[in-house]
């Protein structure tokens, strides 16, 4: 709006003199009161319509405002959607995940679980575990804990284990930092950890390494003096030890296994399963045995359970897996002693996941170094929100699950 004062104003100021004069106004004729009045009609309608300009003006202003903060606030919604999706457990579906875990590594830890010995049971750290892997290991068993943010682990993890070869590999399908007390070597026909390490190029931690008083590394003699049996993993100090070997600390994608899960837990199929009887060959004398807990929606079992204590787990998902295993011997594995080791082939194969007291046969199968697994139309299977344990068997050596 042009802003000087100095032009002539709209309106007539004989009409004002008129007023103040009155002999005045008598000398104008009859034209000159039509004039006046035009002349005031013509300001009347020049400030109306200033009027409504500014009005207009002003509601323009008013609309773009709002549509900026509209706009702002979508964009918050869509940002804040975003950063929920972001912050869920990777390996559990489960909300409320450490935001600055997002997208870091997780762990793996060797766990012992000799079926002979009650002492090893039940483990520590067990129950906070977010999977659990069960593999078949010199005629008995041993435990793959895996935690997806490793700055949230218990304080004592174990009775920590040596490495194998399929325990390592499997680690790998989620681009783990692999963490054990000891490891197999390569003899003869056998192929041991050592050389795994080496040749798939691991980041791994050998507690062994260190002090058993130090900061990383302990042993708990409450239960046996059997050595094997008492060493565990300080797990509050894990991300001082992953510092401390400058691993990368950032999840690979092209090596990460991205698990999918169910907004919400639902039941797999029609196929009930309230009971579990698995196998891991004819060569492990160790049997599982799992069963549903109506109240709780969850699978429990007493294998972890003994004279010293209850492992109160429980699951939401149970995946057992069949995969081709080989028996390898080791020679003189002590003087005068062998070993015979089972070895997995992660070829792929069938496969059973159980949830919500249902069954879902699937197979699976490894592709560029990820898991993968699919129902029998060949769509991805999404498992429900919760922890997970995964039974590990043989295809061709007798292993074997039995649903009641």
């Amino acid at each position: 709006m042009d802003n000087n004062f100095n032009e002539k104003p709209d309106y007539d100021l004989s009409l004002f003199d008129a007023k103040v004069n009155p002999s005045r106004e008598n000398r104008n004729s009859d034209d000159s009161k039509t004039d006046g009045s035009s002349a005031a009609r013509k300001s009347k309608k020049n400030n109306k319509a200033l009027i409504i300009a500014v009005i207009a003006v002003i509601l323009a202003a008013v609309i773009i405002a709002v549509g900026v903060i509209v706009k702002k606030g979508g964009d918050d919604k869509k940002q804040d959607a975003a950063i929920t999706t972001q912050i869920v457990n990777p390996m559990t579906g489960e909300a409320g995940y450490n935001k600055s875990a997002v997208n870091k590594r997780p762990v793996a830890v060797v766990v012992e679980n000799e079926y002979s010995s009650s002492s090893v049971r039940p483990q520590w750290g067990l129950n906070e575990a977010d999977i659990v892997l069960e593999g078949e290991s010199e005629y008995s068993t041993r435990l793959l804990l895996f935690w997806a943010d490793y700055t949230n682990m218990p304080e004592q993890i174990g009775p920590a284990r040596s490495a194998r070869p399929p325990f390592i590999r499997f680690s790998q399908l989620f681009d783990s930092i692999f963490i054990h007390a000891g490891l197999s070597r390569t003899k003869g026909d056998y192929i041991g950890a050592d050389t795994v390490f080496k040749t798939d190029d691991v980041d791994h931690i050998n507690l062994l390494r260190y002090s058993e008083t130090g900061r990383y590394f302990g042993r708990d003699t409450s239960r046996t003096s059997t050595l094997e049996h008492t060493g565990y993993l300080r797990g509050e100090n894990t991300p001082a030890l992953i510092e401390k070997r400058e691993f990368r600390t950032d999840i690979d994608s092209s090596k990460f296994t991205t698990l999918e899960f169910n907004e919400t837990a639902k039941p797999l199929s029609e196929q009930q399963a309230t009971s579990v009887e698995y196998a891991w060959s004819v060569n492990c004398p160790k049997k599982a045995e799992f069963s549903y807990n109506e109240a709780i929606s969850k699978y429990t079992t007493t294998d972890f359970d003994s004279e010293f204590g209850t492992a109160e787990v429980e699951f939401e998902n149970l995946i057992f897996l069949m995969d081709t295993t080989e028996y390898i011997v080791k020679e003189n594995y002590r003087p005068g002693k062998s070993e015979t080791y089972c070895d997995y082939k992660l070829s792929g194969g069938e496969g059973t996941i159980l949830s919500r007291g249902t069954a879902l046969e699937i197979t699976w199968g490894v592709s560029d170094g990820k898991l993968w697994m699919k129902d029998k139309d060949g769509k991805t299977v999404k498992l429900n929100p919760g922890k997970s344990y995964i039974g590990y068997g043989s295809s061709n050596n007798g292993g074997k699950l039995v649903l009641g």
